[in-house]
């Protein structure tokens, strides 16, 4: 195994129904076959409406750190399953959960989307890859482009790093 070619799997899972967040996350555990070794609490983005026309609001988000290993490889595939779980689980055409996969390892966290930005690698199939944080100087550090929630929660990633990754 090539140094960087695996990561461990979690999830950005954003809601507006708790119930339904429960069902969607019992059906990725079961899907990926995982269990969820850490979890944030269940926090609110005060500084994004970007999903409040679809999904209405308030919504609430939490990052989940699962016990499953990855090749990165997969990342593409691992999106376009995410993308239809969610369609599964819309209703009346609006998502009801969004689910964002990434890979965490020693050294970095990636994400995949379907939104283009100029730094994003396309990897086919509409599916774009975003190096999000990266590991130098004893902590993960965000680039000019990464996600605020993904900066906020740099001290849970550290954690988990320390905790797991470093084990593995």
């Amino acid at each position: 195994m090539v140094k960087g070619e695996v990561g461990v799997l979690g999830f950005a899972l954003m809601w507006r129904d708790f119930e339904r967040f429960i069902f969607v996350k019992n059906f990725l555990k079961t899907e990926f076959r995982f269990n969820i070794l850490e979890e944030t609490e269940k926090f609110i983005l005060p500084y994004s409406s970007y999903y409040f026309k679809e999904m209405g609001k308030p919504l609430f988000k939490k990052f989940v750190i699962t016990d499953r290993i990855f090749n990165k490889q997969d990342i593409k595939d691992l999106k376009l399953k995410t993308n239809w779980i969610e369609d599964r689980f819309r209703i009346d055409g609006r998502r009801t959960v969004n689910i964002d996969p990434f890979f965490i390892d020693i050294d970095q966290l990636i994400i995949p989307s379907t939104k283009y930005r100029g730094n994003r690698i396309y990897l086919g199939d509409g599916i774009f890859l975003e190096f999000e944080l990266w590991y130098h100087n004893k902590s993960y550090q965000p680039f000019l482009w990464s996600y605020l929630d993904f900066k906020e929660k740099i001290p849970f990633f550290n954690y988990v790093r320390k905790k797991y990754l470093l084990k593995m």
